[in-house]
C-alpha cells in the first residue's frame, strides 16, 4: 500500500561568485595624498606635504602595479592618490625654494636681529628689536 514516491534530487548549490580583490595600498594612497595635498596647502605645513606625498606617491605606484596584477576593483583610488601626492610634491617643493631664497637673501637681517636681542637688556629694548626686525623683514 505505500506507494513511491519520485525523488526530485536538488542540483549541488553553486558557490557564489568570487569577489574580485580589493586594493588597500590604493585606498591608504588616496588617503595619504589628499593629506599631503592639505598640508601642501597650508603654507606652515609643507615640510610634512613633502615627506606625506613622497611616501604618498610610493604607496600609490605599488597600488598602482599590485592592482593590475591581481586584478582590484578600485585601481581609480590609487591613482588618484598618486595624483595628489604629486600635486602635493610641486606645491611643497614650490614653497621650500621661495622660503629658502628668502632665508638666504635675509641673513643679514637675521644676524642683527640676533646680535640685537643678545645685547638687549630689558623687555624694552627687546620689543624694539623685534620692531626692527620686522621692519627690515617687510623692506
Amino acid at each position: 500500500m505505500s506507494a513511491a514516491q519520485p525523488s526530485y534530487a536538488s542540483p549541488p548549490p553553486s558557490p557564489p561568485p568570487r569577489a574580485r580583490p580589493r586594493n588597500g595600498l590604493g585606498v591608504a594612497a588616496l588617503v595619504i595624498g589628499v593629506a599631503s595635498l592639505v598640508a601642501a596647502a597650508s603654507f606652515i605645513l609643507f615640510p610634512l606635504a613633502l615627506v606625506a606625498g613622497l611616501v604618498g606617491l610610493i604607496i600609490g605606484l605599488i597600488a598602482l602595479t599590485r592592482g593590475r596584477a591581481s586584478g582590484a576593483t578600485n585601481p581609480g583610488q590609487a591613482a588618484a592618490g598618486v595624483i595628489c601626492s604629486v600635486l602635493a610634491l610641486i606645491i611643497a617643493i614650490d614653497l621650500s625654494v621661495h622660503v629658502g631664497t628668502w632665508a638666504a637673501r635675509n641673513t643679514g637681517v637675521f644676524t642683527r636681529f640676533d646680535n640685537c636681542i643678545a645685547k638687549a637688556g630689558n623687555r624694552t629694548e627687546v620689543s624694539s628689536c623685534i620692531a626692527r626686525f620686522a621692519n627690515d623683514v617687510r623692506s
